[in-house]
């Protein structure tokens, strides 16, 4: 990581982690869990990077909001991070006693009260569903030596996928000059031709500035960050963007999971090691433990098995994405039921299948209604399985 300067007074910075959010976009894998609260790899959630990276920065005061499907994160942060509360205090504050938050700038103006109790000089809010690792300190010491009112974290995109993202343009000393939310077209980054600098959905604000603003816009629906508060900043002249740095000679590890596509891309990297995590900067000291498994004589191409799904035996089943709360039943083959009943599951872009308990109850019934259609049978003999069939089975993550 960057070596940083001593953030001058850090009990005046305070973290606010953003972790309410659902996820629409990954369909069945927020039904019931936050898309904080997703599993990554065989014993982390998604969180377990933010969280990591406050705590590895020596910021030492947290609150996390949270809004949507809260059991699962908050059982997580219990179990896994109030341990911790000797390097860093976390205060979990949700939207059902304090909102309901209406959006991202919103949940923090419902807390004011709460944050004024911790007497900040500094807030640093961060969005609490990024894989990626990051010391804070030089993001929140460029902030302070340059005055700003808010210093917004930012990364290298390529053009063409510029319009998943809030994307600025800064001029040489950094001074942000514009801030659109998702453009169909996006300025490209004055120092690297064919990217944009993209929000990484993290700011550092002055305290006072930015609850100044929350109550003076407290009146605008849905008050988000990047819609409205920044490009007000911005107007003003007062926001400044600070890029990720590299690791090395490599690109910085910067992940959004917005997607099943992106998501299973992970999923796939880390089960294979090309997703490197750097080793100085440990992610979680505790970690969630559920096992995934596989039956015998499954064959299982480019798939990802959530922790704690399940898979039977025999079973035929490629380019997916197997949920939690997945029970694969034995002589499963999920080419031939998408070509028997179509896609009874969410198929990705990409053309990633979403299999989780939902999609199979849908199944059956599916099954139920087309009773014409006899099930595939059960194989029961390793003599009736496809020389592929025996090779064993690594689940994906």
């Amino acid at each position: 990581m960057e070596s940083a300067k001593v953030v001058p007074s850090p009990d005046g910075v305070l973290s606010i982690i953003l972790a309410g959010g659902k996820g629409s976009r990954l369909h069945d894998l927020t039904d019931c869990e936050a898309k904080p609260a997703i599993p990554i790899g065989p014993n982390l959630r998604l969180i377990d990077f933010t969280l990591a990276n406050v705590i590895n920065s020596g910021l030492q005061k947290a609150m996390v909001l949270t809004q949507h499907a809260p059991a699962t994160l908050h059982a997580h942060l219990e179990r896994s991070w109030q341990p911790d509360r000797a390097r860093c205090t976390f205060t979990v504050l949700d939207g059902a006693d304090h909102g309901p938050f209406a959006g991202t700038a919103h949940a923090v103006a419902c807390v004011i009260d709460q944050i004024d109790r911790e007497a900040p000089e500094h807030v640093v809010v961060l969005a609490g569903d990024h894989l990626y690792q990051m010391d804070y300190r030089p993001l929140v010491q460029r902030h302070i030596d340059r005055a700003a009112s808010v210093t917004v974290g930012v990364v290298h995109v390529p053009v063409s996928q510029a319009s998943e993202f809030g994307i600025l343009a800064a001029d040489a000393s950094d001074r942000i000059t514009a801030f659109v939310e998702k453009p169909r077209v996006a300025p490209e980054a004055r120092e690297r031709s064919g990217h944009a600098l993209a929000s990484m959905g993290i700011y550092v604000f002055d305290w006072k500035a930015l609850r100044a603003l929350l109550n003076t816009m407290g009146e605008v629906a849905d008050l988000d960050f990047g819609k409205h508060i920044v490009p007000h900043l911005v107007t003003a002249g007062t926001a400044f963007a600070y890029a990720l740095p590299g690791r090395g000679d490599e690109e910085p590890l910067w992940q959004d999971l917005g997607t099943l596509d992106a998501y299973h891309a992970v999923q796939m990297k880390l089960a294979s090691g090309a997703l490197v995590l750097d080793p100085t900067w440990p992610v979680a000291s505790r970690a969630d433990d559920p096992r995934s498994n596989a039956g015998g004589g499954s064959i299982l191409r480019n798939v990802a098995v959530l922790p704690g799904g399940r898979i039977g035996r025999w079973a035929s089943i490629s380019n997916a994405i197997v949920t939690g709360d997945a029970v694969v039943p034995d002589g499963f083959d999920l080419d031939e039921t998408i070509a028997h009943f179509g896609n009874w599951c969410v198929v990705s872009p990409g053309g990633i299948r979403l299999i989780s308990a939902r999609a199979l109850r849908h199944l059956a019934h599916l099954r139920h209604q087309h009773t014409s259609i006899p099930a595939r049978p059960l194989i029961r003999s390793i003599a009736e399985l496809p020389a592929a069939a025996m090779a064993p089975v690594v689940p994906a993550a």
